[in-house]
């Protein structure tokens, strides 16, 4: 639908239809009992019935529906929404009723009183999601006198009742609790009076008094609280909690963000005293007996060359009949008891959460990057999996066992890398020489195992990670991740041990924690189909019941092609999100009917339950015993892991995009080439090689008329100039708000 702004400004020339009436012949057209209310919309309503379709202009719908100047800006808003939802009909002369339009009669709400918690709030309306077992249940919209002064995150009982067309609308009767939990803001004085913009939910700036500051600046980034509650949103009071310096710096945002995430960021003194007592303890030559020694195979990590959280090594072996491949994962579970201090710490941040240059981990940095870490030539309790495969690299066997390894080497990817395309150093090669013939044969065996992945659907799809270059603090440049041949092997033997876990669980009905992947959901689908019929593309797959195999085969197509960028990312945003689960529903993106994360005990809570429950397996323990140990703490456990990996997700690309900003805030009036990704109806998204995004506003586009075209492109109607997904373009950059994390372009010119 069209943006229309209907214009303030008079037309001058011709006469007026209606002469003013004399002092004596004026009188309200819209009148007021005592102790009762019309709304603005009412009134419109009343004025323009009573003309019974005679048009009349918006200053005088003004006057005669007396609007006061507080309540202008309402009703400029209100008349637009009306004409853009048909209630209303501009004409030459004016608005007058459409036949949608009519006056609403006023009757009592039939409907019950709803419990519902509050999202959003602006200076006039707010947003309440009701409490429903129906996942597609409606927000339920509030305007801003009706809101009792209710924030964000409080629980409310509403009264509903049908607004004009589907939406439904409400009435705040109560608050029944309330949310005084802190949150993040940038503080500003204007005017002289000091104020907090909310980072998130409260879409306003709220007044601070002076002596709650606590010691903050104007620009600073602070964590602030409510500490007493008023009758409405502009009574509160505030106060900052916590100061984390200037929002012109990404590093200080970040810890805002982690703060607005209820991150933890630091271990209490049990945790890390437990850890301390687990390192001093070391490896009883006792626990060594029970376990397969495995220090004579040629055993290594590969790794990025700043990791030390090395939980993962392999080995490779070719026989004349079959494959034995070998993925050792540090025994995390050994060290790690069940409600211990460190246990307790671990399941509540149930995953490590990597941003920029810094880490969060799962564990203390003692079991982490020490007694945990596969480090070289040092001996470590290991957790093997070894897998058989034949020649076509399918899996004909595998066993688990307690282990011990010493790593001959910590491999690092661009090392191997460069032996494997042949431009290693005489260095890198003397530091690799025993297991260079061992390094081929993984490159042998991985190549099988990625076309089986590709024959059977799976989707090599590049994420585009950025790789953030730290001095001092401060971003000095964004760099594209890249996936070389060495990732891909290590990712191929990662995947095969942790289906061979699956399957395991599977063929014992052990109770598991499942990675699970459903199919798209139908409406995506749908508009992946649609964008590409618009780019021309063959759509005839893409239907409600495709495989993983038919979204392959469209980003074959696209491949190499300036569509490709475009079509990666639609189909990333089509396909659901993968969650961990005690029911095997398989595995979409991989195509896969068993699956789980077995490899990474030292950073991901669900991997350490798979090694206990695998333990309990290969220690003999009977299947009955195991499932009444596990069997309902999986389901929550599951869902607890699937939660913080999302919280986890949002922090890193809450705090990704304020080093974007902070990097282009050092490049403002600098020209860049980038692709259009997403297109809206206030503007368009423009990518850059290293990963960064940025709006070019509408406001910035020349001057006309902008309509939004199937989602797909914005185009200007009167010289049908179209700014399209896929299109390069050359943007400037104008501005960049770090502790927003986002970027504004302007367009310069379109790349035919």
């Amino acid at each position: 639908m069209k943006e229309r702004n209907y214009s303030s400004k008079r037309k001058h020339g011709g006469k007026p239809k209606y002469p003013p009436k004399t002092k004596a012949q004026k009188r309200p057209a819209v009148s007021r009992a005592k102790g009762f209310h019309f709304s603005i919309k009412d009134r419109i309503l009343v004025v323009l019935k009573r003309r019974g379709g005679e048009p009349i202009s918006v200053n005088r719908l003004a006057g005669a529906a007396q609007i006061s100047s507080k309540e202008k800006a309402e009703f400029w808003e209100l008349l637009n929404q009306m004409i853009q939802r048909g209630e209303l009909t501009k004409t030459k002369n004016g608005l007058c009723l459409s036949k949608a339009g009519a006056l609403p009669k006023r009757k009592k709400a039939a409907l019950k009183p709803v419990k519902a918690q509050v999202i959003t709030i602006t200076e006039k309306f707010g947003f309440a999601k009701p409490e429903s077992e129906d996942p597609e249940a409606e927000d339920i919209f509030l305007p801003g006198r009706m809101m009792m002064g209710a924030m964000p995150g409080d629980v409310v009982l509403i009264q509903p009742e049908q607004g004009r067309g589907s939406r439904m609308e409400g009435t705040v009767v109560e608050i029944l609790e309330e949310n005084n939990e802190p949150f993040t803001g940038v503080i500003t004085k204007t005017e002289g009076l000091w104020q907090i913009i909310p980072d998130k939910n409260i879409r306003f700036p709220l007044h601070i008094e002076a002596n709650l500051l606590g010691g903050a600046k104007e620009g600073d980034k602070v964590l602030a609280q409510i500490c007493a509650r008023g009758s409405g949103h502009f009574s509160h009071k505030v106060k900052v909690c916590q100061i984390f310096g200037s929002a012109n710096y990404a590093e200080n945002c970040c810890q805002a963000v982690l703060a607005s995430y209820h991150a933890r960021t630091f271990f209490d003194e049990p945790t890390l005293a437990e850890a301390r007592k687990v390192v001093e303890k070391g490896i009883p030559l006792k626990e060594l007996e029970d376990r397969l020694d495995l220090t004579g195979l040629d055993i290594f990590t590969i790794d990025s060359a700043d990791s030390k959280d090395l939980d993962d090594a392999v080995s490779l072996e070719k026989t004349d009949s079959h494959w034995e491949l070998g993925v050792h994962i540090a025994d995390v579970s050994h060290y790690i008891k069940p409600n211990s201090p460190l246990d307790k710490e671990a399941y509540q941040r149930a995953t490590s959460i990597y941003y920029a240059d810094q880490v969060l981990p799962m564990l203390p940095k003692e079991i982490s990057n020490g007694i945990c870490s596969l480090n070289p030539d040092e001996v470590r309790l290991t957790f093997s999996a070894l897998v058989t495969l034949n020649f076509n690299g399918e899996i004909t066997g595998f066993r688990f066992v307690k282990s011990y390894i010493r790593s001959r080497v910590k491999g690092v990817y661009k090392e191997i890398n460069t032996i494997l395309d042949g431009s290693a150093s005489p260095e890198i090669l003397e530091k690799y020489h025993q297991l260079i013939p061992q390094i081929h044969l993984m490159r042998e065996l991985a190549a099988v195992l990625m076309k089986n992945r590709f024959q059977r659907g799976s989707m090599d799809i590049d994420s585009m990670e950025p790789k953030f270059i730290i001095e001092n603090g401060r971003v000095v440049e964004i760099q594209s991740r890249e996936r070389g041949e060495s990732e891909r092997i290590i990712e191929e033997f990662m995947l095969t041990a942790n289906q061979a876990a699956a399957t395991l669980a599977m063929d014992q009905l052990l109770p598991f924690v499942y990675r699970v992947h459903s199919n798209p959901p139908a409406g995506k689908v749908e508009a992946l189909h649609e964008m590409l019929l618009k780019i021309g593309m063959e759509a005839s797959a893409i239907t409600d019941g495709l495989t993983a195999k038919d979204m392959a085969n469209v980003l074959a197509a696209a491949r190499g092609t300036d569509l490709e960028q475009m079509v990666n990312n639609q189909l990333l945003r089509t396909m659901a999100k993968a969650v961990y689960s005690e029911q095997n529903i398989g595995h979409f993106g991989l195509v896969l009917k068993n699956y789980a994360h077995f490899t990474s005990p030292i950073r991901r809570y669900p991997d350490l339950i798979i090694h206990r429950i695998l333990s309990s397996y290969v220690g003999g323990a009977p299947a009955s015993n195991i499932v009444k140990r596990f069997g309902s703490y999986v389901g929550d456990a599951a869902k607890h892991c699937s939660d913080m990996e999302l919280n986890a997700v949002n922090i890193e690309r809450d705090c990704e995009d304020c080093y974007k900003a902070e990097y282009m805030s050092r490049h403002l009036g600098e020209e860049f080439q980038g692709v259009i990704t997403t297109a809206a109806s206030f503007g368009f998204y423009v990518q850059l090689p290293n990963s960064v995004e940025g709006l070019v506003h509408v406001r910035t586009l020349p001057q006309g008329d902008y309509t939004l075209e199937d989602g797909m492109e914005l185009v200007e109607n009167l010289s049908n100039t179209r700014y399209c997904i896929g299109q390069k373009v050359i943007v400037c950059a104008v501005n960049a708000d770090v502790s927003a994390g986002q970027v504004d372009f302007e367009l310069k010119s379109v790349i035919k």
